[in-house]
């Protein structure tokens, strides 16, 4: 017999099942993170993509900050 694995929308705090979430990516196609189908739609049909925009200046990775 299957379980069915849940998981929380990190955005709308709906429980789904797990199969049925659908994960967003960031402005470059980086996987980000799962969410439920409604916020999906509204995630990436607002801006194209999740999180925040952002370039090479953002990242530090020198160890003198």
């Amino acid at each position: 017999m299957e379980t069915m694995e849940t998981m929380e929308c990190p955005v709308c705090g709906k429980a789904i099942l797990r199969k049925n979430a659908i994960m967003t990516h960031d402005c470059y196609g980086i996987p980000y993170r799962l969410v439920c189908p409604d916020c999906w739609e509204k995630i990436m049909n607002e801006r194209g993509y999740d999180g925040e925009y952002y370039t090479e200046a953002d990242e530090c990775l020198d160890d003198d900050y």
